[in-house]
Protein backbone atom coordinates (compact mmCIF):
# COMPACT_ATOMS: atom_id res chain seq x y z
CA UNK A 1 0.00 0.00 0.00
CA UNK A 2 1.13 3.57 -0.95
CA UNK A 3 1.91 6.25 1.34
CA UNK A 4 -1.33 8.82 1.75
CA UNK A 5 -1.10 12.29 2.56
CA UNK A 6 -3.44 15.03 3.39
CA UNK A 7 -3.08 17.87 1.56
CA UNK A 8 -6.10 20.43 1.62
CA UNK A 9 -9.48 20.82 3.33
CA UNK A 10 -12.21 23.31 3.44
CA UNK A 11 -15.70 23.76 5.68
CA UNK A 12 -18.71 25.70 5.69
CA UNK A 13 -20.65 26.56 8.17
CA UNK A 14 -22.41 24.29 10.28
CA UNK A 15 -26.50 25.37 10.68
CA UNK A 16 -30.15 24.05 11.38
CA UNK A 17 -31.70 21.80 8.88
CA UNK A 18 -32.76 22.88 5.38
CA UNK A 19 -33.59 21.03 2.48
CA UNK A 20 -32.21 23.81 0.59
CA UNK A 21 -28.39 22.96 0.47
CA UNK A 22 -27.45 25.59 -2.33
CA UNK A 23 -24.13 25.57 -2.77
CA UNK A 24 -22.53 24.55 0.03
CA UNK A 25 -20.48 21.27 -1.48
CA UNK A 26 -19.15 23.30 -4.09
CA UNK A 27 -17.73 26.15 -1.53
CA UNK A 28 -16.55 23.49 0.68
CA UNK A 29 -14.78 21.45 -2.36
CA UNK A 30 -13.18 24.70 -3.60
CA UNK A 31 -12.08 26.05 -0.41
CA UNK A 32 -10.55 22.18 0.14
CA UNK A 33 -8.82 22.81 -3.50
CA UNK A 34 -7.55 26.43 -2.71
CA UNK A 35 -5.79 25.15 0.28
CA UNK A 36 -4.04 22.22 -1.86
CA UNK A 37 -2.75 24.49 -4.17
CA UNK A 38 -4.76 22.47 -7.17
CA UNK A 39 -7.86 22.79 -9.31
CA UNK A 40 -10.22 20.30 -10.20
CA UNK A 41 -8.69 19.96 -13.62
CA UNK A 42 -6.23 18.03 -11.36
CA UNK A 43 -8.35 15.84 -9.75
CA UNK A 44 -7.85 12.08 -10.71
CA UNK A 45 -11.00 11.30 -9.01
CA UNK A 46 -13.57 12.16 -6.41
CA UNK A 47 -16.11 10.71 -3.82
CA UNK A 48 -19.17 12.29 -2.37
CA UNK A 49 -21.29 11.85 1.36
CA UNK A 50 -24.79 12.77 1.43
CA UNK A 51 -27.24 13.32 -0.75
CA UNK A 52 -25.89 15.64 -3.38
CA UNK A 53 -28.58 15.32 -6.50
CA UNK A 54 -29.55 18.68 -6.05
CA UNK A 55 -26.18 20.48 -5.61
CA UNK A 56 -25.32 22.12 -9.30
CA UNK A 57 -22.49 24.12 -7.53
CA UNK A 58 -20.93 20.40 -6.95
CA UNK A 59 -21.10 19.05 -10.71
CA UNK A 60 -20.11 22.19 -12.54
CA UNK A 61 -17.13 21.90 -9.57
CA UNK A 62 -16.88 18.33 -10.49
CA UNK A 63 -17.18 18.27 -14.28
CA UNK A 64 -14.91 15.74 -16.34
CA UNK A 65 -13.89 14.26 -12.87
CA UNK A 66 -14.76 10.87 -12.36
CA UNK A 67 -16.65 10.31 -9.54
CA UNK A 68 -15.85 6.77 -7.07
CA UNK A 69 -19.13 4.79 -6.97
CA UNK A 70 -22.21 6.12 -6.16
CA UNK A 71 -22.53 9.01 -3.27
CA UNK A 72 -22.48 7.60 0.35
CA UNK A 73 -24.97 8.37 2.65
CA UNK A 74 -21.92 8.57 5.59
CA UNK A 75 -19.00 10.87 5.01
CA UNK A 76 -16.78 8.14 6.48
CA UNK A 77 -17.78 5.62 3.84
CA UNK A 78 -16.98 8.05 1.18
CA UNK A 79 -13.55 8.83 2.84
CA UNK A 80 -12.49 5.20 3.18
CA UNK A 81 -13.17 5.28 -0.56
CA UNK A 82 -10.97 8.24 -0.91
CA UNK A 83 -8.21 6.43 0.85
CA UNK A 84 -8.28 2.68 -0.63
CA UNK A 85 -8.17 4.65 -4.49
CA UNK A 86 -5.02 5.90 -3.25
CA UNK A 87 -3.53 4.10 -0.92
CA UNK A 88 -4.23 0.75 -3.85
CA UNK A 89 -2.19 2.71 -6.49
CA UNK A 90 -5.65 3.69 -8.52
CA UNK A 91 -5.51 7.53 -8.15
CA UNK A 92 -3.08 10.46 -7.52
CA UNK A 93 -5.34 13.57 -6.69
CA UNK A 94 -8.64 12.35 -4.86
CA UNK A 95 -11.35 15.24 -3.11
CA UNK A 96 -13.91 13.46 -0.95
CA UNK A 97 -16.72 16.01 -0.03
CA UNK A 98 -19.84 15.83 1.93
CA UNK A 99 -23.05 17.90 2.80
CA UNK A 100 -26.12 17.34 4.72
CA UNK A 101 -28.97 19.31 4.10
CA UNK A 102 -31.67 17.17 6.11
CA UNK A 103 -32.48 15.90 9.72
CA UNK A 104 -30.18 12.70 9.98
CA UNK A 105 -32.43 9.62 9.79
CA UNK A 106 -29.79 7.29 11.71
CA UNK A 107 -28.52 7.07 15.21
CA UNK A 108 -31.44 6.36 17.09
CA UNK A 109 -31.54 8.09 19.91
CA UNK A 110 -33.41 5.14 22.16
CA UNK A 111 -30.82 3.22 21.60
CA UNK A 112 -27.69 5.53 22.43
CA UNK A 113 -29.28 6.39 25.68
CA UNK A 114 -29.47 2.00 26.46
CA UNK A 115 -25.70 2.51 25.80
CA UNK A 116 -25.26 5.24 28.12
CA UNK A 117 -27.12 3.62 31.17
CA UNK A 118 -25.49 0.62 30.23
CA UNK A 119 -21.84 2.44 30.06
CA UNK A 120 -23.42 3.89 33.65
CA UNK A 121 -23.94 1.28 35.40
CA UNK A 122 -20.90 -0.62 34.36
CA UNK A 123 -18.74 2.72 35.56
CA UNK A 124 -20.44 4.39 37.87
CA UNK A 125 -20.66 7.33 35.73
CA UNK A 126 -23.01 10.20 36.86
CA UNK A 127 -24.88 12.51 34.54
CA UNK A 128 -22.76 15.19 36.18
CA UNK A 129 -19.70 13.26 33.99
CA UNK A 130 -22.05 13.79 30.90
CA UNK A 131 -22.41 17.55 31.53
CA UNK A 132 -19.00 18.37 32.18
CA UNK A 133 -18.10 16.98 28.78
CA UNK A 134 -21.22 19.02 26.74
CA UNK A 135 -19.73 22.24 29.31
CA UNK A 136 -16.24 21.26 27.31
CA UNK A 137 -17.14 20.74 24.25
CA UNK A 138 -19.50 24.18 24.19
CA UNK A 139 -16.87 25.96 25.64
CA UNK A 140 -14.50 25.04 22.91
CA UNK A 141 -17.24 25.51 19.62
CA UNK A 142 -17.67 28.78 21.38
CA UNK A 143 -13.80 29.47 19.74
CA UNK A 144 -14.92 27.98 16.44
CA UNK A 145 -16.92 30.34 14.09
CA UNK A 146 -18.22 27.49 12.04
CA UNK A 147 -20.27 25.75 15.30
CA UNK A 148 -24.04 25.68 15.20
CA UNK A 149 -24.73 25.60 18.97
CA UNK A 150 -21.30 27.36 20.05
CA UNK A 151 -22.59 29.31 23.56
CA UNK A 152 -21.06 28.39 26.50
CA UNK A 153 -23.19 26.51 28.99
CA UNK A 154 -22.03 25.30 32.72
CA UNK A 155 -23.02 21.68 34.29
CA UNK A 156 -26.19 23.28 36.08
CA UNK A 157 -27.67 24.18 32.62
CA UNK A 158 -27.63 21.19 31.39
CA UNK A 159 -28.79 19.21 34.19
CA UNK A 160 -31.72 21.59 33.87
CA UNK A 161 -32.07 20.79 30.01
CA UNK A 162 -35.03 18.51 28.84
CA UNK A 163 -34.67 14.88 29.33
CA UNK A 164 -35.44 13.69 25.66
CA UNK A 165 -34.08 9.65 26.77
CA UNK A 166 -32.59 9.00 30.18
CA UNK A 167 -30.12 9.70 31.15
CA UNK A 168 -29.82 11.92 28.22
CA UNK A 169 -30.70 15.86 28.03
CA UNK A 170 -31.26 17.77 25.54
CA UNK A 171 -28.28 19.95 25.84
CA UNK A 172 -26.32 16.26 26.15
CA UNK A 173 -27.22 14.99 22.22
CA UNK A 174 -26.17 16.87 19.45
CA UNK A 175 -28.71 19.06 17.42
CA UNK A 176 -29.40 17.99 13.59
CA UNK A 177 -27.29 20.29 11.42
CA UNK A 178 -26.42 21.34 7.42
CA UNK A 179 -23.55 21.59 6.69
CA UNK A 180 -20.57 20.56 3.84
CA UNK A 181 -16.77 19.48 4.52
CA UNK A 182 -14.18 18.70 1.97
CA UNK A 183 -11.07 16.96 1.95
CA UNK A 184 -8.00 16.06 -0.89
CA UNK A 185 -5.69 13.31 -0.60
CA UNK A 186 -3.11 12.74 -2.84
CA UNK A 187 -0.08 9.43 -3.12
CA UNK A 188 3.58 11.05 -2.71
CA UNK A 189 3.42 11.51 -7.04
CA UNK A 190 0.35 13.74 -5.91
CA UNK A 191 1.90 16.07 -3.23
CA UNK A 192 4.46 17.14 -5.41
CA UNK A 193 1.85 18.68 -7.47
CA UNK A 194 0.66 20.68 -4.19
CA UNK A 195 1.16 23.51 -2.21
CA UNK A 196 0.46 21.52 1.19
CA UNK A 197 2.53 21.10 3.96
CA UNK A 198 3.07 17.44 4.56
CA UNK A 199 0.49 15.55 6.66
CA UNK A 200 0.43 11.69 6.53
CA UNK A 201 -2.78 9.73 6.85
CA UNK A 202 -1.10 7.03 9.20
CA UNK A 203 -3.69 4.80 9.16
CA UNK A 204 -7.70 4.59 7.93
CA UNK A 205 -10.22 2.06 8.96
CA UNK A 206 -13.69 1.14 8.51
CA UNK A 207 -15.17 -1.30 10.82
CA UNK A 208 -18.65 -2.96 11.82
CA UNK A 209 -19.74 -4.45 14.83
CA UNK A 210 -22.67 -4.97 16.57
CA UNK A 211 -22.56 -2.05 18.51
CA UNK A 212 -20.86 1.27 18.41
CA UNK A 213 -18.54 0.70 21.50
CA UNK A 214 -17.09 -2.68 20.11
CA UNK A 215 -16.98 -1.36 16.61
CA UNK A 216 -14.83 1.38 17.96
CA UNK A 217 -12.54 -0.87 19.81
CA UNK A 218 -11.74 -2.98 16.94
CA UNK A 219 -11.04 -0.21 14.68
CA UNK A 220 -8.66 1.27 17.46
CA UNK A 221 -6.82 -2.19 17.41
CA UNK A 222 -6.09 -2.46 13.79
CA UNK A 223 -5.55 1.53 13.28
CA UNK A 224 -2.81 1.87 15.92
CA UNK A 225 -1.29 -1.59 14.37
CA UNK A 226 -1.33 0.07 11.07
CA UNK A 227 -0.27 3.29 12.21
CA UNK A 228 2.73 2.58 14.08
CA UNK A 229 1.31 4.83 16.78
CA UNK A 230 -0.35 4.30 19.79
CA UNK A 231 -2.49 6.55 22.23
CA UNK A 232 0.00 7.46 23.77
CA UNK A 233 1.16 9.21 20.62
CA UNK A 234 -1.48 11.15 20.31
CA UNK A 235 -1.51 15.12 20.71
CA UNK A 236 -5.31 15.88 19.53
CA UNK A 237 -8.63 13.93 18.63
CA UNK A 238 -12.10 14.71 17.19
CA UNK A 239 -14.45 11.79 18.53
CA UNK A 240 -18.10 11.32 17.80
CA UNK A 241 -19.91 12.95 20.23
CA UNK A 242 -23.62 12.70 18.91
CA UNK A 243 -23.85 12.41 22.71
CA UNK A 244 -22.16 13.28 25.66
CA UNK A 245 -22.05 9.29 26.53
CA UNK A 246 -21.04 8.50 23.44
CA UNK A 247 -17.32 10.35 23.67
CA UNK A 248 -17.13 8.86 26.86
CA UNK A 249 -17.75 5.37 26.07
CA UNK A 250 -14.88 6.35 23.06
CA UNK A 251 -12.12 7.67 25.69
CA UNK A 252 -12.25 3.49 27.12
CA UNK A 253 -13.03 1.63 23.57
CA UNK A 254 -9.88 3.45 22.20
CA UNK A 255 -7.41 2.98 25.03
CA UNK A 256 -7.31 6.40 26.30
CA UNK A 257 -7.54 5.10 30.11
CA UNK A 258 -7.91 1.38 31.23
CA UNK A 259 -11.68 0.14 31.48
CA UNK A 260 -13.90 1.84 33.58
CA UNK A 261 -12.18 4.93 34.11
CA UNK A 262 -13.64 7.02 31.81
CA UNK A 263 -15.22 9.34 34.75
CA UNK A 264 -12.03 10.06 35.91
CA UNK A 265 -10.61 11.35 33.11
CA UNK A 266 -13.32 13.66 32.47
CA UNK A 267 -12.66 14.67 36.30
CA UNK A 268 -9.09 15.30 35.67
CA UNK A 269 -9.36 17.46 32.27
CA UNK A 270 -7.03 15.16 30.62
CA UNK A 271 -9.10 15.79 27.62
CA UNK A 272 -9.60 19.75 27.88
CA UNK A 273 -7.57 22.10 25.72
CA UNK A 274 -4.44 22.50 27.85
CA UNK A 275 -4.69 18.90 29.23
CA UNK A 276 -3.27 16.20 28.12
CA UNK A 277 -5.36 14.88 25.33
CA UNK A 278 -7.29 17.19 24.07
CA UNK A 279 -10.70 15.93 22.71
CA UNK A 280 -12.93 17.57 20.42
CA UNK A 281 -11.11 20.91 20.10
CA UNK A 282 -13.35 22.00 17.45
CA UNK A 283 -16.43 21.69 19.83
CA UNK A 284 -17.46 18.58 18.54
CA UNK A 285 -20.94 17.76 17.14
CA UNK A 286 -22.64 18.94 20.61
CA UNK A 287 -21.46 22.45 19.14
CA UNK A 288 -21.24 21.87 15.33
CA UNK A 289 -25.07 19.65 15.11
CA UNK A 290 -24.91 16.20 13.37
CA UNK A 291 -24.41 16.65 9.82
CA UNK A 292 -24.24 12.74 8.96
CA UNK A 293 -23.00 13.73 5.09
CA UNK A 294 -20.30 15.77 6.33
CA UNK A 295 -19.28 15.71 10.05
CA UNK A 296 -16.85 12.90 9.50
CA UNK A 297 -15.03 15.28 7.17
CA UNK A 298 -14.80 18.55 9.43
CA UNK A 299 -13.38 16.19 12.37
CA UNK A 300 -10.39 15.51 9.36
CA UNK A 301 -10.89 19.40 8.90
CA UNK A 302 -10.24 20.42 12.41
CA UNK A 303 -7.24 17.56 13.03
CA UNK A 304 -5.51 19.11 9.80
CA UNK A 305 -5.87 23.09 11.33
CA UNK A 306 -4.40 21.49 14.66
CA UNK A 307 -1.58 19.45 13.20
CA UNK A 308 -0.52 22.64 10.51
CA UNK A 309 -0.68 25.20 13.51
CA UNK A 310 -4.02 26.79 12.30
CA UNK A 311 -6.37 26.39 14.88
CA UNK A 312 -6.17 29.75 16.28
CA UNK A 313 -7.31 29.78 20.08
CA UNK A 314 -8.55 26.12 20.09
CA UNK A 315 -4.80 25.54 18.92
CA UNK A 316 -2.93 22.75 21.03
CA UNK A 317 0.86 23.27 21.22
CA UNK A 318 2.74 20.94 19.59
CA UNK A 319 0.15 19.26 17.96
CA UNK A 320 1.71 16.46 15.62
CA UNK A 321 -0.59 13.40 16.07
CA UNK A 322 -4.49 13.01 16.12
CA UNK A 323 -6.65 10.91 15.72
CA UNK A 324 -10.69 10.80 13.99
CA UNK A 325 -13.62 8.78 15.28
CA UNK A 326 -16.72 8.95 13.48
CA UNK A 327 -19.57 6.37 13.55
CA UNK A 328 -23.32 5.53 11.81
CA UNK A 329 -25.76 3.27 13.46
CA UNK A 330 -28.25 1.80 10.58
CA UNK A 331 -32.03 1.60 12.72
CA UNK A 332 -33.89 -2.03 13.08
CA UNK A 333 -31.05 -3.61 14.99
CA UNK A 334 -28.81 -2.97 12.06
CA UNK A 335 -24.54 -3.06 12.97
CA UNK A 336 -23.04 -0.01 13.47
CA UNK A 337 -20.10 1.30 11.47
CA UNK A 338 -16.98 3.50 12.32
CA UNK A 339 -14.44 4.98 10.58
CA UNK A 340 -10.93 5.54 12.77
CA UNK A 341 -8.17 7.88 10.80
CA UNK A 342 -4.49 8.52 12.45
CA UNK A 343 -2.67 11.68 11.09
CA UNK A 344 0.80 12.60 11.54
CA UNK A 345 3.41 15.46 10.34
Amino acid sequence: MREVFLVGVGATGFGAPSHARGMLAAEAAGAALDDAGVSAHDLTAATVGGRQASDRGLKLTLDGTPCLGRPSTWAGRALQRAWQAVAAGDDDLVLCVGSSGAPADCHPLPSQAEAARRYMARTGATAEHLARITVKNRRLGADNPRVLAGGRVDVAAVLASEVVAWPLRRLMVAPAATGAAAVVLASREGLRRTASREVRVRASVLVTAADGEAAATRAARLAYQNAGLGPEDLDCAELDDRTAAGELAAYEALQFVPDGQGPELVESGFTALGGVLPVNTSGGLLSQGDATGASGLAQVCELSWQLRGKAGLRQVAGASAGLALSGYEKRDDGPAFVSLLIFST
